[in-house]
């Protein structure tokens, strides 16, 4: 029969729960995978599915598209769609259905809600979330009805379409593994139990035999015998129980030998104790030795009172007699404010107090000699114990010469701020007259600028006021002729003629001094008024497009934009159009002729933390002897039949001023021209 009943009832437990741990560690992990594999194959199911419900939705957006009356037709359009979905995927399965929420945010097909009930589901959590999203899945956890929602966003009607399945569904399978998975446990517990208490029951027979045996060498009897039988690990552990028992045995020899040393050794310390407080008397002897003789003042100081002092303390203060220093109170040789307008007292109350809580404090002080001469001392505070008592230990040294040292070289460093600030002072002079020489060279630039304009404008200008004048004159001929009633039809027709050339000439002259008056403000314009917003890049540049149309008109020129749709920049989007519209321009005056087929090439990208933007042209090119000159304003080639010159000089001041930014230029001859603009994000 087992008598250590525990340690049997102990050692089933503990191999039953490692078997309990190991078995749930690996319904832990499996279960976990099977559950992460139902979720990517329902999310690919149910994928499928609503891609399917999509497909047949675009199917009748397109055939929308087709019939060109979409606004007429699309109501109509959506509401067949949403039958058919019905008639195809409102299946009878309460736990599995589709649903649709229109761009209104109403849900148009579900199971339970629909427009007229929308204030059952307008404030629930998982709707907003929904319409937030868009695009993803998401479970639903509430008691005794956890859903799992999967769903995608139709972008042309702004739908949301989805599904909803009960986690009853979704699991199925994962539900039917767990219960398998328990019950094949409990029955290999089970029959674990069974093999265990068998096999617990032959190897605890020996045990509770080495426990008797154990009770009996606790209770003195050293020879009892040890003689167990069993499995073989049972029999060595007796033999090494027999070995532990002759080690003890030999222990307690040891011990008695141990106890003989001790005495000894007791011995030996009762003389060692002897010999040290030999030792401590000869160092007090030291300790008073090198008090007396220090060079440095040393003093004691208890309850606010000096109990002693050495020579050199004395002679520093130039008091005769310890006795004196002895019956003096420490304020006598202090003055009554110190250098920081503190009173000595206080501030020598402090340095006591941070002394007792710290253990050593180390300060300066200025002093007062017996005969009243001030000098300046560095103190040393430090706590000891004599006699069981608290004293404080005080070194005090003379730091005069130290501080006058000090008190020169303070002199000297105001000297040196002195000659800093009137350095200061130079350079600042110096920067206001470097600003007014920048501004100098600016207004000389602005002034070669307006001199430009006024050159190009005096041409135009001459002309217009030569045919006004003219038209002046034959506008009195003709009216002096008609009064006389002289006038003849030829006259009259020519009048008529020469009048009409006149006018256009002043207007084609007064335009094109419009223009150059026009670009020139643009240089000039202060363009801090440009408003800084967030805009879409594509569409933008096919606004500009648009809006430039009539410069277009009858050029074969083909425009190709390689610009991600979705990508935005914040940003001034009205110097961004100035650019554009400049190098365009640039393009149809100097690249292609009237009557030539063009391409241009616009690519934006964003790299690291920069807006790329290169525009490319294949025409004639730029000489390599005018690349350096394009910028310049009122620069070139093409004067003979209108241009200005100042289109890229605004391009260039918009992208580096304005923007911040760098703007680059290659051209070959008869192979095109590309300007990259690189723009800081």
């Amino acid at each position: 029969m087992i008598k250590n009943s525990s340690l049997k009832s102990e050692l089933l437990i503990s191999i039953l729960l490692v078997i309990t741990l190991g078995i749930g560690t690996i319904f832990y992990f499996s279960y976990n995978y099977l559950k992460k594999e139902i979720d990517i194959s329902q999310e690919r199911i149910y994928n499928e599915k609503i891609d399917n419900i999509l497909y047949l939705v675009n199917q009748k957006y397109q055939t929308l598209l087709k019939t060109q009356m979409e606004k007429s037709y699309e109501e109509s359009f959506k509401k067949g769609t949403l039958n058919i979905i019905k008639n195809v995927f409102d299946k009878d399965n309460k736990e599995i259905f589709p649903f649709i929420i229109n761009e209104k945010g109403f849900v148009v097909l579900h199971r339970t809600y629909n427009e007229q009930n929308s204030h059952l589901y307008k404030d629930k959590p998982e709707y907003k979330k929904i319409l937030q999203e868009k695009n993803g899945n998401f479970e639903i956890l509430k008691k005794n009805n956890e859903r799992w929602i999967i769903f995608k966003h139709f972008e042309p009607w702004d739908w949301i379409i989805g599904y909803r399945i009960d986690k009853e569904v979704k699991y199925e399978e994962l539900y039917r593994f767990r219960d398998m998975f328990l019950i094949i446990s409990v029955i290999i517990v089970f029959v674990i139990s069974l093999i265990i208490i068998l096999i617990v029951r032959e190897v605890l027979e020996p045990v509770d035999m080495l426990s008797d045996v154990s009770k009996k060498i606790a209770a003195g009897d050293l020879d009892a015998k040890i003689d167990v039988s069993g499995v073989k690990e049972l029999k060595i552990l007796s033999a090494n129980f027999e070995k532990m028992r002759d080690k003890i045995v030999e222990d307690i020899h040891q011990l008695k030998e141990q106890e003989e040393k001790i005495k000894a050794f007791n011995s030996k310390l009762q003389e060692d104790v002897r010999l040290r407080t030999k030792e401590l008397e000869e160092e007090k002897k030291v300790f008073e030795t090198l008090f007396t003789d220090s060079s440095d003042g040393i003093s004691l100081l208890k309850d606010g009172k000096f109990i002693d002092c050495n020579l050199a303390l004395l002679k520093l203060l130039e008091i005769s007699e310890k006795e004196e220093f002895l019956n003096l109170d420490p304020e006598e040789i202090s003055p009554q404010i110190q250098p920081n307008g503190i009173s000595s007292s206080t501030l020598a109350n402090e340095y006591i107090n941070k002394c007792l809580e710290k253990g050593s404090i180390r300060f300066e002080w200025l002093h007062k000699k017996i005969s009243g001469k001030e000098f300046w001392c560095e103190i040393v505070l430090t706590n000891v114990i004599i006699n069981e008592e608290l004293v404080i230990h005080g070194v005090w040294r003379d730091i005069q010469d130290k501080k006058l040292l000090e008190l020169e070289l303070e002199n000297k460093n105001l000297d040196l701020q002195e000659s800093n600030d009137e350095l200061e002072a130079s350079m600042e002079n110096l920067i206001i007259t470097q600003n007014k020489l920048v501004e100098s060279e600016k207004l000389a630039g602005l002034g070669s600028l307006v001199s430009g304009v006024a050159n190009e404008i005096s041409a135009p200008i001459g002309i217009g006021v030569t045919g006004a004048s003219h038209l002046e004159y034959i506008c009195e001929e003709i009216s002096s002729k008609y009064e006389n009633s002289s006038i003849s039809p030829d006259e009259w027709k020519n009048y008529l003629e020469s009048s009409n050339e006149l006018v256009k000439v002043i207007v084609t002259n007064l335009n094109k001094t419009e223009k150059i008056i026009k670009n020139f403000k643009q240089v000039a314009v202060d363009q801090t008024g440009e408003l800084k917003r967030i805009f879409k890049v594509k569409e933008y540049i096919r606004g500009i497009l648009i809006s430039i149309d009539s410069l277009l008109n009858n050029r074969n020129i083909e425009f190709k934009i390689e610009c991600d749709d979705m990508l935005e920049l914040n940003s001034f989007p009205g110097f961004f159009a100035q650019i554009l519209n400049h190098l365009i321009s640039n393009s149809l005056e100097h690249a292609y002729k009237d009557n030539d087929k063009g391409v241009i090439s616009l690519r934006v990208k964003i790299e690291g933390k920069s807006f790329i933007f290169e525009y490319r042209d294949y025409g004639k090119g730029i000489l390599a002897e005018n690349l350096s000159k394009i910028y310049e304003p009122f620069f070139t080639t093409n004067r003979k039949n209108g241009s200005i010159g100042l289109g890229l000089n605004i391009v260039y001041n918009l992208v580096t001023i304005n923007l911040s930014g760098e703007i680059n230029c290659e051209s070959e001859e008869n192979k095109g021209t590309t300007f990259t603009i690189k723009i800081p994000l």
